[in-house]
């Protein structure tokens, strides 16, 4: 990153700083009260392209660690198409080690082959989730989220499909293709219902709005936001 962006990444950091104080206007100790095994969850092309989310995941770990969820019980997960990328695109395996040395924490590359079955939808469909997140005992997405007319980016997606089975994103698609866009949120929305997000940290396209709060209070404002009700 160029000398010239770091005022702006300064600004950002210290936005997702403030959001962090206090969630939709509580504490984030309200969130987390105990010392949780707590999965950053993030996707992977965007935590690799954009020095954005580096810094909001030091600021969610400092965050959590003043709230009594030390590094130790902090892990990194980073889901998306990390996977398939990893044979053929050079250094994903160093970028993931220097990602962990810069964040003093564990991160892991999503396995979609290694699940475990989170719940199901009202329709019975099930909700297969990376095998790490059964012992996470609470759950954090971070990465852009934000809604144009007709669609929402990010947000509820690092959940479905970014970290779930390939069974599970073949039937994300699928509803995409069936039934667009609202099928595919109405998809990700259920599966957070079966594993909820504690903690949300996302921001717009530019970075110069940055939310926070319960998964599935930002999730349901994304869908409204993009004409979903």
């Amino acid at each position: 990153m160029s000398a010239s962006h770091e005022p702006e990444l300064a600004a950002f950091s210290l936005r997702v700083r403030e959001a962090l104080v206090a969630p939709e206007g509580s504490p984030l100790a309200t969130l987390f009260t105990a010392a949780t095994i707590t999965a950053l969850v993030v996707d992977f092309a965007e935590a690799r392209a954009d020095e954005r989310v580096p810094l909001a995941l030091l600021a969610v770990r400092d965050g959590l660690e003043r709230v009594g969820v030390p590094r130790g019980r902090q892990f990194v997960l980073v889901g998306g198409t990390v996977q398939a990328a990893a044979p053929g695109v050079p250094g994903v395996k160093e970028w993931l080690a220097g990602l962990g040395q810069r964040l003093a924490l564990t991160v892991l590359a999503h396995d979609p082959s290694r699940w475990f079955t989170a719940g199901r939808t009202p329709a019975r469909e099930p909700i297969e989730l990376d095998d790490e997140l059964r012992e996470a005992e609470a759950i954090v997405c971070i990465g852009r989220g934000f809604a144009t007319a007709g669609r929402v980016h990010g947000g509820p997606f690092l959940l479905v499909p970014g970290v779930a089975s390939l069974a599970t994103a073949q039937a994300w698609a699928a509803r995409r293709a069936e039934a667009g866009e609202r099928g595919a949120l109405s998809l990700a929305l259920a599966a957070e219902e079966q594993a909820p997000v504690d903690l949300a940290i996302h921001w717009d396209d530019r970075g110069d709005r940055v939310r926070a709060g319960r998964g599935r209070t930002q999730f349901a404002a994304l869908a409204r936001e993009a004409g979903f009700a």
